[in-house]
């Protein structure tokens, strides 16, 4: 978590170097970025108002109509490509916004949530976010220098944009001129360096459409120059005339038919590969596929079937008559391994995140710093609340996969019917209520990176085998299908029981038990670790006031003997539940044995029994008084208590009606 510590304290920096510049023209470059520097200047020099809340955008809605027909070719182009965006970034809390040349604002796609919060800034369609109206922001410098470009927090000009970050790339046209630019814009507390990469895939994606698009225009351009240009393209692209023949194909696509380019040309498509989608129908309807799934079997090699996007467009003569099509065929372990990293982007946690000295806690930490360096499956043990997923995140991150998805299950968490399908995805129609496209699992997004099991004890016992087998072979097959799909995965399980037990009473298979602990790793609970008490509570203190806003705290002695005397059923996480109850109650930032929860004061009894009552009694108690505290504060003001509470507002409505706390 000390990663996160230097990124406030440096916010804190910029933010203080941001008031000294509007105020008094001071800039201090040890800080400030040379680029941003340089920015703030340009705006100041150009009297744009810090303060101001919505951007001048001076555009009527025919002036709108005008601007949408101007860059309807880059709009039409980067639409599909977007809408992909769209279902991998919902629910993540970003913006993903397409603007021209100039900087107006021509698509905005997002949450409605977080839509709403950008229309209070003006971030609406005809707005315009260049440099010298709206301040320093991602999509003015990208577009004025060229570059891609990540900012936060109070590197923006604008003070309203202060809590959000930006990452910006320019499109360019197949010329190499800037035609506009694409941006994600989030809370400042979303971020993170994979963001900046997948803008400039994204922003690489449509000049590749483009240039896609353009290639395809010039088919009678002569062949060894078309040839380098199809030759180029990442993806599988064959050429077919009206008559199914193929007329071009890349190495890529030779591959898939099991032929060499020059083999496979003037053959018909349909006498090389069997495939559940025709394509040659397109001829006729003129519709095309846009990323559709579809799967391909070489008459050469039966056995290779495999699983593809499938863009697939018509191309015309002068005339509008269709003279073929071009079917570009992308692989899906890619787009998955795309979503996988976008959704797996959050592993915060490094072994620096784990506080505390204990002879204990440091062979665990040590033993799991030489496993991550290898493949191996490990096992992490441990109580509720010890802290298992900050080991498995810190363990990926230490690991030659650190830069591929980290894909986390909770296996309690799902529906027993769903365990399956989550895990291994379905096909099409597999089942009442599966999407007709099909959906790939856990395991098929996570490829090439970490699966993480969460409670792996919970996953149910007809399930198991399956699992085993994945294991074992490294291969799955998805529900209701009947493809073999590879994987390359690698996995981490926790538990908090002992599953040794567990398999000699028949609820774990004892087989998958061996295959999943390669390596077991024990991590001990608060109890066994008191010396830890100390630090733990500074740091967790430090963690809890600056995400409150609050100053430091001061800990009474007599508190800090009370936190050491007491057992700690609930572990780490209850620790922090009571400290963060303390914090809020406090007075003058200070935490006396008034604030301490009656039955951790004096730990009565060692019998089992009223532990577990005094840990469910000390959770309820405290969750229910801090929920009310943080509502009459914030005076029945559902999201603002759901942001200081660190939690959304539908887990706020039903603590609420749980606890029937009256707001």
């Amino acid at each position: 978590m000390s990663s996160s510590e230097s990124f406030l304290e440096k916010m804190n920096k910029i933010k203080k170097a941001w008031k000294k510049f509007i105020e008094n023209d001071e800039i201090n470059t040890s800080i400030v970025r040379p680029i941003i520097a340089d920015s703030w200047k340009r705006c100041k020099s150009a009297k744009v108002d810090p303060y101001s809340k919505r951007p001048i955008s001076s555009l009527n809605s025919k002036e709108i109509n005008i601007l949408l027909e101007r860059n309807k070719h880059l709009i039409e182009v980067s639409w599909p490509i977007l809408k992909m965006i769209d279902e991998m970034i919902r629910g993540s809390g970003f913006r993903v916004d397409l603007v021209d040349k100039d900087g107006h604002f021509l698509k905005i796609i997002s949450d409605i949530e977080i839509l709403e919060e950008s229309k209070k800034l003006g971030s609406i369609v005809g707005a315009n976010r260049s440099e010298l109206i709206a301040g320093t922001n991602g999509i003015g410098i990208a577009l004025s220098t060229g570059e891609p470009i990540q900012i936060f927090g109070p590197e923006h000009y604008n003070v309203y944009h202060h809590n959000w970050t930006c990452s910006s790339s320019p499109i360019r046209d197949p010329s190499g001129n800037i035609i506009g630019a694409v941006n994600m814009s989030g809370n400042y507390r979303l971020l993170h360096k994979h963001t900046l990469g997948m803008v400039v895939g994204i922003a690489n994606a449509i000049e590749s459409a483009l240039k896609t698009e353009k290639k395809v225009l010039e088919l009678s351009i002569n062949n060894k120059f078309l040839n380098t240009i199809i030759e180029s393209i990442s993806d599988g692209l064959i050429v077919i005339n009206k008559k199914g023949e193929i007329t071009h194909l890349n190495s890529i696509a030779g591959k898939i038919l099991c032929k060499e380019p020059h083999e496979a040309i003037g053959k018909p498509i349909d006498k090389l590969i069997r495939t559940n989608l025709s394509l040659l129908n397109v001829l006729n309807n003129r519709k095309g596929y846009l990323e559709e799934e579809i799967i391909v079997s070489p008459f050469y090699n039966k056995k290779n079937s495999q699983r593809y996007f499938l863009t697939e467009k018509v191309v015309e003569d002068s005339e509008g008559e269709p003279q073929g099509v071009t079917a570009l065929f992308k692989e899906m372990k890619k787009v998955h391994r795309l979503i996988g990293n976008f959704i797996g982007a959050n592993t915060r946690y490094d072994f620096s995140s784990i506080i505390g000295n204990n002879v204990k806690l440091t062979k665990a930490v040590n033993l799991a710093k030489v496993a991550s360096v290898s493949s191996c499956k490990i096992l992490i043990q441990g109580e509720s609340g010890t802290g298992k997923e900050v080991f498995a995140q810190a363990i990926h991150n230490n690991s030659n996969r650190r830069d591929k998805p980290f894909i986390a299950i909770n296996c309690a968490a799902i529906p027993r019917d769903l365990v399956e399908s989550e895990l291994f995805g379905y096909e099409g129609g597999a089942f009442t209520g599966a999407k007709k496209e099909g959906r790939p699992g856990k395991f098929e997004l996570a490829e090439g990176g970490t699966l993480f099991l969460d409670e792996i004890e919970s996953m149910p016992l007809d399930a198991q085998p399956k699992l085993l087998r994945i294991l074992e072979s490294n291969q799955l097959m998805r529900i209701g299908g009947n493809k073999i799909i590879t994987t390359d995965v690698r996995i981490i399980s926790t538990t908090n029981q002992d599953l040794l037990l567990a398999a000699k009473k028949g609820n774990f298979r004892e087989d998958l038990l061996y295959r999943i602990n390669t390596v077991t790793v024990d991590v001990p609970p608060l109890r066994e670790r008191k010396d830890d008490i100390p630090i733990l509570v500074k740091y967790i203190c430090d963690k809890i006031r600056r995400r409150i806003n609050k100053n430091n705290i001061e800990i009474d002695k007599k508190v800090l003997e009370v936190l050491c005397e007491y057992n700690w059923p609930g572990n780490i996480r209850e620790l922090e539940n009571v400290l963060e109850s303390a914090i809020i109650l406090s007075k003058n930032n200070k935490i006396t044995i008034e604030m301490i929860p009656e039955n951790i004061k004096p730990f009565k009894s060692n019998n089992l029994d009223i532990k577990k009552n005094s840990e469910v009694n000390s959770l309820i108690d405290i969750e229910k008084e801090v929920i009310s505290k943080v509502l009459k504060e914030a005076k029945g003001n559902i999201n603002k208590a759901s942001r200081v509470l660190g939690i959304d507002r539908s887990t706020l409505y039903r603590k609420i009606e749980k606890y029937r706390i009256s707001k």
